[in-house]
């Protein structure tokens, strides 16, 4: 039996599959596991991607882990492939960094709605596309340039005054060492310090905090399930904390050669 579409439109209208969409679910719904798995991974004749989205979103759908893999993994290479094809070239420096933000993202979401049954993916099933489209500009402005307003986000001052004037906190400066290797004596001089603090206020919001929070000595990740880390106050992945702080590295170094700091 078809799992129906139980959402409607602002109008009051329910939400519809494509025609074409309805009558692939009818056949595939006759199949065996695994010749279902066979015809969703089949890359000679790929499903459209409404398809797959519905057996991966609706956990009533009772596939065993050895059937669920092989339909998650062709579903990330089509949609990492269909990624790299929409990534403006003002984005392919970090493209791969870029795909791996967005597919994090997208496949939280697909876990969320597999373990709440929330239905927040209905329109996902109806047009796709236009779903992933919209989907990838909300990522890209989250992780695009940040007004230069917003505050650093962070759980503690990075900065304190003393008789010397302004200074780093030990913490953080041990952690700005090994962010700014192989030249960290850079943090003795002072005016350095003042533009690195505002060029972190500069940063992308979600590399802001990564940083912020780096530089306060969290760890990305941790073995030990009582430790708190960037990964678990983000709730995102350390793989995605990883690409956060290499794109701020790279946008920080560049900042920072601006201002005359070629030894970054």
């Amino acid at each position: 039996m078809i799992i129906p579409l139980k959402k409607c439109t602002k109008k009051g209208d329910p939400y519809q599959r494509r025609t074409e969409i309805e009558d692939i679910l009818s056949e595939l719904d006759t199949l065996a596991y695994d010749q279902l798995v066979a015809r969703l991974t089949c890359p000679n004749t790929p499903v459209p991607f409404e398809i797959l989205i519905y057996y991966l979103r609706h956990s009533e759908i009772r596939f065993s882990q050895q059937h669920l893999q092989p339909v998650f993994t062709t579903f990330y290479n089509r949609v990492e492939s269909a990624l790299y094809r929409a990534l403006a070239p003002a984005h392919f420096a970090h493209t791969a960094s870029i795909c791996d933000e967005i597919m994090d993202k997208l496949f939280e979401m697909i876990a969320h709605e597999r373990n709440s049954q929330s239905d927040n993916m209905y329109y996902w099933e109806v047009n796709f596309n236009h779903a992933l489209s919209n989907f990838r500009t909300d990522v890209l402005k989250i992780i695009g340039p940040a007004r230069k307003t917003d505050p650093l986000i962070n759980y503690h001052p990075l900065m304190r005054e003393d008789e010397e004037g302004t200074v780093l906190h030990p913490e953080v400066e041990a952690a700005a060492e090994r962010f700014f290797n192989p030249n960290p004596s850079l943090l003795d001089d002072e005016s350095f310090r003042l533009c690195l603090m505002e060029a972190i206020n500069t940063l992308p919001e979600d590399e802001k905090r990564v940083v912020g929070l780096f530089l306060q000595g969290m760890q990305i990740e941790s073995l030990n399930p009582e430790v708190m880390t960037i990964a678990k106050a983000l709730a995102c992945t350390d793989r995605t904390v990883r690409n956060r702080l290499s794109r701020a590295h790279e946008l920080l170094r560049t900042q920072l050669q601006k201002e005359g700091y070629d030894e970054i």
